[in-house]
């Protein structure tokens, strides 16, 4: 009678451990103050301000737009001077040397081409630093998003680790009183150790995934690596593909790229087909005569002369090669408008797919499986307590709850990361704004 007391008494004390880790089944431990957390709005300022290659990236445009300015003005003049050793005697003296200035002037409509040519470079080169800051700011969402999972499956971890230490002594204790067998003992120790396993991945997936922050926003140190950060998911609504093909086409700044690479291979080609077309000049040259002792009605001193120098377009197949360069860069550029096209539909329409697919995976996880999972925890639970169980359906029981807890975090990053690559492909900063667009 006293050993099943006893029994009795040492099973209640098991269950008491049970029952206290059991309440926070589900539950997240408590947010630190707002002033800790990392907003992901600041954190894409930030990165617009502050990173490096993306301000790199933007003084090349700003070069390059002084350019046109440096290329649509007339060539600077030529000034020749001749200086005579050796004396030409003239009917008004002697000839001493002979200056001359010439100003070369393309034909029209080159220097007007070549400063277009020039701003659009400049525009390329503005809309390629667009599309940078974008790569840049969809790189900094996906660390973001990683960073939350990982933070929100250490403390799922950290919850099932503290349950399986209750676990572990309420078994250790019932096999020391010989109502539980060694083999629960020896379960409970592996589930432990296999988390930990986990822990430390969790722990080089967060200092990856602080590094690439801190490295996107140009911190001196991994500054992101004890922040908190604090997610929400968004909504899934239908969207019309056709309308968010139609916004692509038009927020893209990859579009205008091409836009504008089109416009500049126009210019060549107008250019290059100028260059067959001569270039002319004028010059003026005065000789410096001395005086002498010769008649007044003598002529030639400090004489003055005006000319004009036509540049011709002799090498015809140079010319020729230029204009077929010209010819093969517009055909480039098509192509590549043409690969964007077909590549943006595709990824917009797959993405969309994606999302959809989440979506639905979410919802499972929120409504069905995880829910099922509690109540199968809390019904094991219950029949443990009552000897219907052992330790292990109860073991299983917890593993099951943990490990769909864990799944609905995998799939949410997802689902955030798959919306941060919408955003992307359709040039907007965030799918609320397509109510505007």
């Amino acid at each position: 009678m006293k050993l099943i007391q006893l029994f009795g008494v040492f099973r209640a004390i098991s269950i008491a451990l049970f029952l206290l880790p059991a309440a926070a089944v589900g539950q997240h431990e408590p947010y630190p103050p707002a002033d800790t957390l990392l907003s992901l709005d600041d954190l894409l300022a930030e990165v617009r301000s502050n990173n490096p290659l993306l301000r790199a990236s933007r003084l090349e445009a700003a070069a390059l737009d002084s350019r046109s300015r440096q290329v649509s003005v007339l060539p600077d003049p030529s000034v020749t001077v001749i200086y005579q050793p050796y004396s030409l005697l003239t009917a008004r003296g002697t000839q001493r040397s002979q200056w001359s200035i010439e100003q070369m002037i393309p034909y029209p409509g080159k220097i007007e081409l070549q400063g277009e040519i020039a701003g659009l470079s400049a525009d390329v080169a503005g809309y390629e630093a667009a599309v940078f800051e974008e790569d840049l700011l969809l790189q900094l969402k996906q660390a973001y998003y990683e960073l939350y999972r990982i933070q929100q499956q250490e403390q799922l971890l950290l919850a099932f680790q503290d349950r399986l230490q209750s676990f572990e002594e309420a078994a250790a204790t019932q096999y020391e009183v010989g109502a539980g067998t060694q083999q629960a003992v020896l379960k409970a120790q592996l589930e432990k150790n296999t988390l930990s396993s986990v822990q430390l991945e969790l722990l080089e997936q967060r200092r990856t995934a602080a590094e690439t922050l801190t490295r996107l926003l140009n911190w001196p140190a991994s500054d992101a690596l004890m922040a908190t950060i604090r997610v929400e998911a968004p909504i899934f609504r239908p969207f019309d593909e056709a309308g968010l093909l139609r916004v692509a086409r038009r927020e893209r700044p990859e579009f205008d790229v091409l836009e504008a690479a089109v416009e500049r291979a126009d210019a060549e080609i107008a250019l290059a087909r100028k260059q067959f077309k001569p270039d002319f000049g004028l010059n003026i040259t005065y000789f410096d005569v001395g005086k002498a002792d010769v008649p007044s009605t003598a002529t030639g001193r400090d004489a003055v002369a005006i000319g004009a120098a036509i540049k011709v377009p002799l090498q015809r197949t140079r010319l020729r090669a230029r204009l077929e360069e010209a010819h093969v860069r517009r055909n480039q550029v098509d192509a590549r408008l043409e690969a964007l096209e077909t590549s943006y539909k595709t990824q917009v329409l797959d993405l969309v797919n994606r999302l959809r697919a989440e979506t639905q995976q979410i919802t499972l996880l929120q409504e069905a499986l995880i829910p099922q999972a509690e109540t199968t925890l809390q019904a094991t639970l219950s029949a443990y307590t009552t000897g219907r169980a052992d330790f292990l359906d109860l073991l299983d029981a917890e593993r099951t709850v943990y490990s769909l807890e864990t799944s609905y975090e995998d799939t949410l990053v997802r689902y955030l990361k798959v919306t941060a690559a919408l955003e992307r492909a359709l040039g907007v900063a965030s799918l609320a704004d397509l109510d505007t667009l």
